[in-house]
C-alpha cells in the first residue's frame, strides 16, 4: 500500500504516513494512521474520511474480505457511515419520518459497534443530517433558472379553531413544473413552503430563479396572477399566463348541470372545443348569450368572457401546454405524506430541506449510491468536518409582543388563536384545582365537629 494512502489533517511535511492500528474506542472500529515528522515526533490521526471496520469484514456487495483501512468510509470522528446517512436522506424524500429514518440508521449503526448500543428516542439526528447535507445532494439537481414553460399551483395545510369552529390556513406549499419551448421534458422544477400563499410569497417563488418563461399556465388564483405582474411587470400575466382549461372545463360543466342542459344540449357541443380558438370561443359564448335564463352558466361565462376572448386569440402562438394537471400530481402525492403530521413540521428551513428530497424522489434520481458519492465529495471538501449548519435552522422569530416564541413556517393567525387557546386551558385547569381544593377544605372542615 502506498505510504501517501492517508493525508495528514494538520498539513505536516511527513517522513512518512503508516497505518497505526485500530482505534476501537466509542462508535465503530476505525483505522488510525500516525504522521512521523522529520525530528522523530510523530501524531495520530484518523483520515478526512475515516475509513471503518466492514460488518464481518467483508463488502455487502461482492462479499470479499476488506481490510481495516479499506472499509466503508464514515465523516471523520463520526460514528454513521456515509451511506447510512445517504440512506437515511433517501427514506425522507420517499416519505419516512424523521424518527422512523433514524432508528433505521441506529440499527445498521448498532452492527459492528465496539462501545455500547444506542437507541433512538427521536429523530433529532437526521434532522441535522437535513441541513449539513441536502444542499450537498441536490447540488447537481437545482435549477438555474425558470423554464420556457411554467406550471404553477399550489396546496394549504389549515388549522381549525375548536373554539369557533374557524379554519385558518397554517401553511402553503408552493410548487412549479418546467416544460421546455416545446412543451416537452416536462419536470418538477421547484417546491417551497412557507406561511403563506399570498402574492408576496408567490412574489419571493419567482424572484428566486432568474429568466421569465415564454408561456405559465395555473388556475385562476389571484395571488399568482398579482405575483407575475409584480415581479415582471404590470400585465404581464396578460401576455404569459394561460389559465388553465381542465378547471376552466370543470367549472362550465358544474354550471351546465346546475342549469340541467342535457347531454345533447348545443351549448354542451360548443363546449368541447371552446378554448381551442377565438372562432368556436365567439361562438360558444354567443350560444350562452341568447338564453339568459341559465343563470349559472351566464355568471360562469361572465367572469371568463374578457380574459379568454384574449386566451384563446394567442392560443396558437404558446407552446402546447394547457393544463396544470402536470403539477397537481406530485402537489397531491406530497400532500398525502405530510397531510397526517402535518402539524409535526414547525420549521420552514427543515421543511424546504425535506421538500427538496422529496422533488429528487419525484426526478427519480434519489439513490444512495449518488447521495454517499456526492457527500463524501462535500466532506473530501470540508477535511472531513462540514459546516455545523443545521444550528442556523433554529427558530428564533419572536411575536411583537414577546409573550412567545413563532415557529417559521406556520402564519402568525393560527398561532396566535393556539397561544390563546393554550392559555385558556391553562386557566381552566387551574381554577378547576382551585375548586377541588376549596372542596377538599371545606370537606374537612365539616368532618371536625366541635366538643360537646
Amino acid at each position: 500500500m502506498s505510504e501517501k494512502a492517508a493525508i495528514c489533517p494538520r498539513g505536516h511535511d511527513s517522513v512518512r504516513i503508516v497505518r497505526d492500528g485500530i482505534q476501537r474506542k466509542g462508535g465503530r472500529a476505525k483505522q488510525r494512521w500516525r504522521c512521523v515528522l522529520p525530528d522523530g515526533t510523530y501524531h495520530r490521526f484518523l483520515g478526512v474520511m475515516s475509513r471503518t471496520i466492514a460488518a464481518d469484514s467483508t463488502c455487502v456487495e461482492c462479499e470479499n474480505h476488506i481490510a481495516p483501512h479499506a472499509g466503508p468510509v464514515a465523516p471523520a470522528e463520526g460514528e454513521y457511515l456515509v451511506r447510512e446517512i445517504a440512506g437515511a436522506l433517501v427514506g425522507m424524500g420517499r416519505g419516512q419520518t424523521y424518527t422512523d429514518a433514524a432508528i433505521r440508521a441506529r440499527a445498521r449503526g448498532n452492527i459492528g459497534k465496539t462501545g455500547d448500543r444506542r437507541e433512538v428516542v427521536n429523530g433529532q439526528t437526521v434532522a441535522d443530517w437535513m441541513s449539513d447535507f441536502v444542499p450537498a445532494v441536490a447540488a447537481r439537481h437545482e435549477e438555474t433558472a425558470w423554464p420556457a414553460v411554467l406550471v404553477l399551483d399550489s396546496t394549504t395545510f389549515f388549522w381549525t379553531d375548536p373554539r369557533t369552529k374557524t379554519s385558518m390556513a397554517l401553511f402553503s406549499i408552493l410548487a412549479a413544473y418546467g416544460y421546455d419551448k416545446d412543451g416537452k421534458q416536462g419536470h418538477l422544477w421547484k417546491l417551497e413552503a412557507g406561511p403563506a400563499d399570498d402574492i408576496g410569497a408567490w412574489t419571493d417563488f419567482l424572484g428566486s430563479l432568474p429568466g421569465k418563461p415564454e408561456s405559465i399556465v395555473c388556475d385562476q388564483g389571484g395571488s399568482i396572477i398579482g405575483a407575475i405582474n409584480k415581479h415582471w411587470g404590470e400585465w404581464a400575466a396578460v401576455n404569459l399566463v394561460h389559465h388553465c382549461e381542465h378547471h376552466l372545463n370543470e367549472r362550465a360543466l358544474a354550471a351546465f348541470k346546475s342549469d340541467k342542459l342535457s347531454s345533447d344540449d348545443p351549448i354542451r357541443t360548443l363546449a368541447r372545443g371552446a378554448f381551442t380558438s377565438r372562432e368556436k370561443w365567439d361562438a360558444f359564448e354567443a350560444a350562452i348569450t341568447s338564453r339568459p335564463k341559465l343563470l349559472m352558466t351566464n355568471g360562469w361565462l361572465t367572469k371568463n368572457q374578457t380574459w379568454m376572448r384574449g386566451q384563446t386569440q394567442g392560443r396558437d402562438r404558446i407552446p402546447p401546454v394547457y393544463s396544470n394537471s402536470a403539477v397537481e400530481q406530485p402537489i397531491r402525492e406530497i400532500r398525502q405524506i405530510i397531510k397526517p403530521r402535518a402539524y409535526v413540521f414547525k420549521n420552514r428551513a427543515r421543511m424546504n430541506h425535506l421538500l427538496t428530497l422529496m422533488r429528487l424522489a419525484r426526478l427519480r434520481v434519489d439513490t444512495a449510491t449518488d447521495y454517499a458519492t456526492d457527500i463524501r465529495a462535500f466532506l473530501n471538501e470540508h477535511h472531513g468536518h462540514p459546516p455545523r449548519s443545521y444550528r442556523e435552522t433554529y427558530d428564533t422569530q419572536v411575536n411583537p409582543k414577546g409573550e412567545f416564541l413563532f415557529n417559521s413556517l406556520w402564519a402568525a393567525k393560527p398561532q396566535l388563536a393556539m397561544e390563546e387557546l393554550r392559555i385558556q386551558k391553562a386557566l381552566a385547569r387551574a381554577q378547576a384545582r382551585e375548586i377541588q381544593r376549596a372542596a377538599k377544605i371545606a370537606e374537612a372542615s365539616g368532618a371536625i365537629s366541635p366538643i360537646s
